[in-house]
């Protein structure tokens, strides 16, 4: 009973890490994928002269 409960504590934090990579990685082919086909990223936030 002992070992099934830390073998479910452990399963479920290997599948927390790899859940939070994998639309990292996706993320990041996306903008490879994006900056090849010419698209930029720009800063939204512009300075004003006052």
């Amino acid at each position: 009973m002992k070992f099934s409960i830390i073998s479910l504590l452990f399963i479920g934090i290997g599948v927390s890490a790899l859940s939070s990579c994998l639309p990292l990685a996706a993320g990041a082919a996306a903008g490879y994928v994006a900056h090849e086909e010419g698209y930029r990223v720009r800063n939204p936030i512009t300075k004003t002269e006052e």
